[in-house]
């Protein structure tokens, strides 16, 4: 019996002292969320806390805050027509928390998604659709998709009690393929990979992996909560809020385009002329044809959009979508056609539709100058554009 309590007392010890550690961030989170200013958290479209985690995501519409699901264009927007300089400067009945970095595509933010706790009413949620994530005949890569996964919030997507089965499944299969060349995510690529599987061994390997993965649960959400307690420690106090102010857009539009005119110089394209500079200083056609043999609307990235919206219905979530345009003159060139693009617009449209979703379509600022800041992204006046909208439609609410 002796030999037995040297044994099991470090187990329940270690236990006691994860349990506890557990029920100290919980706490601890819960008043800093409260206490800190979580502006600088909103702002960047690249945090972690955000990207790959769900609570500080569920404080944010809880606190009826806008969530802003994109890519690139988030975290390459111009600073002062960013969308945070409208939404987290007091000129806003709403703040916004923006998550976007390069490579992140329909099925990260579906995951995101179908993280959050599906309790919150009244959600506010944009998405912002890229024709650039459709170009791949196979949607999202498998090195992108690793790139911005998240166990913590796969885990939490398959433990939702209000997203349905075939949802689970679909998710599951396109991570089983896409994990499946990950190190790093092995554990989730396994737990894919059993998840829909029903012969005997495979039940058996579930069996007796069930508690590992229950374990693995555990310690990636202590590691989220870990994470998100240090970045709160570091935030400065929550300051007294100043009286609201006003956005006067007319004004923001006018300063757009003079930043426009100071980043672009005078290039054909009237584009940023660093991007002119690395990408066509020898000549435009030089890229013709380049993308004749895309099908836009082949693309399995159109399966993974289906389920983020399909995922938003079961949720609750009512999301406006806002649809990007690209460059006119560049796509004709290489090879995608007004006509296709325009095809693709109406696909996109048409899904959200299906679920009653509202959408921004700008297909019509394809060839506006100083909307785009290259051939793809929203340039300075761009963003004044879409922010205003957003802003029109939320301060209604």
């Amino acid at each position: 019996m002796k030999k037995l309590g040297y044994i099991f007392m470090p187990v329940i010890i270690g236990v006691i002292f994860v349990l506890s550690i557990n029920v100290f961030l919980d706490f601890e989170i819960k008043n800093l969320l409260k206490e800190k200013d979580l502006t600088k958290i909103m702002n960047d479209p690249i945090s972690d806390t955000k990207d790959k985690g769900s609570i500080a995501n569920n404080y944010f519409l809880e606190n009826k805050d806008i969530m802003m699901l994109g890519s690139s264009e988030l975290s390459s927007a111009i600073k002062r027509q960013h969308p945070t300089n409208y939404f987290n400067t007091n000129r806003s009945k709403n703040g916004l928390a923006a998550i976007g970095r390069p490579f992140t595509q329909s099925l990260q933010h579906t995951t995101t998604l179908g993280s959050l706790n599906p309790d919150i009413k009244d959600r506010k949620v944009v998405l912002l659709v890229s024709m650039q994530w459709f170009m791949d005949k196979e949607g999202v890569s498998g090195d992108h998709y690793q790139l911005r996964f998240s166990p913590s919030q796969f885990y939490n997507f398959l433990d939702s009690n209000k997203l349905s089965k075939d949802s689970k499944n679909k998710l599951v299969a396109r991570s089983e393929k896409l994990l499946s060349t990950s190190n790093e995510y092995k554990p989730e690529y396994t737990y894919a990979k059993l998840y829909n599987s029903n012969d005997f061994n495979s039940e058996t390997e579930k069996f007796l992996l069930k508690p590992y993965f229950e374990l693995r649960k555990y310690f990636v959400r202590l590691k989220e909560k870990g994470l998100l307690y240090k970045k709160l420690l570091r935030s400065e106090n929550a300051k007294q809020h100043k009286e609201k102010g006003t956005i006067d857009w007319e004004k923001e539009k006018s300063m757009a385009i003079e930043d426009a005119k100071e980043r672009v110089g005078n290039n054909e394209l009237a584009i940023d002329q660093y991007y002119y500079n690395e990408n066509f200083k020898d000549g435009i056609d030089k890229f013709k044809d380049r993308y004749k043999d895309v099908n836009l609307l082949d693309s399995v990235e159109f399966k993974d959009y289906e389920l983020e919206l399909q995922v938003c219905n079961e949720l609750g979530i009512k999301p406006v979508i806002v649809v990007l345009p690209s460059m006119d003159r560049y796509y004709n060139l290489t090879g995608i056609s007004k006509e296709e693009r325009h095809e693709f617009y109406d696909k996109v449209v048409d899904e959200a539709k299906k679920y009653g979703f509202e959408s921004i379509d700008l297909r019509d600022k394809e060839t506006e100058k100083y909307y785009l800041r290259d051939v793809m992204h929203l340039g300075a006046k761009g963003w004044v554009d879409v922010c205003e909208k957003l802003y029109k439609k939320f301060e209604q609410q």
